[in-house]
């Protein structure tokens, strides 16, 4: 059956049709270190989607801050450079790719490390020094910043508002508005100084609307996206405005091998648990994995033939039922965690990639 087809006969098997968004913003998340080839990148359909949050910063991790700043934007711009293929830089080559769809481009910066040079001041700057005008030499359209572990929300809120105003500053000189947003786990709460604070800065923030459910590193396995959860969390973010929220959605799971939903254990679910793709899910539902629909967090369990193993995972139905709530809400759209995830692979080098859920969503452009 071709990929195509497939596709299709998955929306037929669960009853639904595509998801039409046409007032919803549409990205993903796209992780740098798998695209080193040419023709990977002339294979991706950018139509598809409104931004890429593309994790390719240079190791600014490995890098001691203290440093001299011309010594630091020696090392991780000027004399940095990307994985060349057919004579090309791949990244550059991507973002021209891109722009040619009218798709903006975001370096996202995640990891470990933001807390000891954000909170001194002298490493802040260069931080910030360093991001810009790495962003000026590809061409970049602008800054994700996820800062999950260790973070400080009025420390976070400074160093936005601080690229923010580096951003500003050389958006005459690239000749068009550079783009500054984040990522942020939804149970994060703020009053509403520190949320003006920060939305004064932001150009929108991506709300992680998963890894709800107890994950690898909790004791209690659960749902990793349940609606009802969701819901009940973003009532702690009125006080952003709506348009400015965007809501994650998940192209994975979890497989948990010898537990029940919602049992607890001593010690982490890693012992039993482990993340799953969309992709490495599927032929599970042909080797007898069943579902259960639960009505109450609307998304659903799938079940080994004996019943001792679980799966937590998204469907097409979930999905639809996640971008109606989106819509209904008035949120500024919808992000995906992550590209690869539900991806089909085209039949040919000239045809293009699609996907099992992510195509779901159908932004106007």
């Amino acid at each position: 059956m071709r990929p195509r087809f497939f596709l299709f006969a998955l929306l037929s098997f669960w009853g639904i049709a595509a998801v039409s968004a046409q007032q919803l913003s549409h990205s993903t998340y796209l992780v740098g270190h798998n695209i080193d080839k040419i023709t990977f990148i002339d294979q991706i359909d950018f139509q598809t989607f409104d931004h890429i949050y593309l994790m390719a910063a240079p190791a600014w991790k490995n890098e001691d801050f203290s440093q001299s700043e011309e010594v630091l934007l020696d090392h991780l711009v000027n004399d940095f450079s990307y994985t060349i293929d057919q004579g090309k830089e791949v990244i550059p080559y991507l973002i021209d790719k891109a722009h040619g769809a009218n798709t903006k481009v975001m370096l996202s910066f995640a990891g470990e490390g933001f807390r000891e040079r954000v909170e001194d001041e002298e490493m802040r700057e260069k931080f910030v020094h360093f991001i810009v005008a790495f962003i000026a030499k590809y061409k970049f359209d602008g800054v994700e910043i996820d800062w999950e572990s260790d973070l400080s929300l009025p420390l976070h809120a400074l160093f936005l508002k601080e690229i923010r105003t580096g951003l500003t500053a050389i958006e005459p000189s690239l000749g068009k508005k550079l783009y500054l947003t984040t990522a942020l786990h939804s149970w994060q709460k703020y009053d509403k100084a520190l949320a003006d604070d920060l939305a004064s800065s932001v150009d929108w923030i991506n709300v992680m609307t998963y890894d709800m459910g107890g994950g690898t590193w909790g004791n209690i396995a659960t749902h990793n996206t349940p609606l009802d959860q969701i819901e009940k969390e973003m009532k702690n973010w009125v006080v952003f405005n709506p348009n400015q929220l965007c809501i994650g959605l998940a192209n994975y799971g979890f497989i948990y091998k010898g537990l029940k939903p919602n049992e607890k254990i001593s010690g982490k679910l890693n012992q039993f648990g482990a993340y799953i793709s969309y992709n490495q899910f599927l032929p599970l539902l042909e080797k007898g994995w069943r579902e259960q629909y639960d009505s109450g967090a609307e998304v659903s369990y799938f079940f080994s033939p004996d019943h001792r193993d679980f799966i937590t995972m998204d469907t097409p139905q979930s999905i639809q039922k996640k971008v109606e709530w989106v819509k209904q809400q008035k949120y500024n759209g919808v992000f995906w965690w992550e590209f690869h995830y539900d991806m089909i692979s085209p039949s040919s080098a000239t045809g293009k990639i699609h996907h099992h859920l992510i195509d779901l969503v159908t932004p106007m452009k």
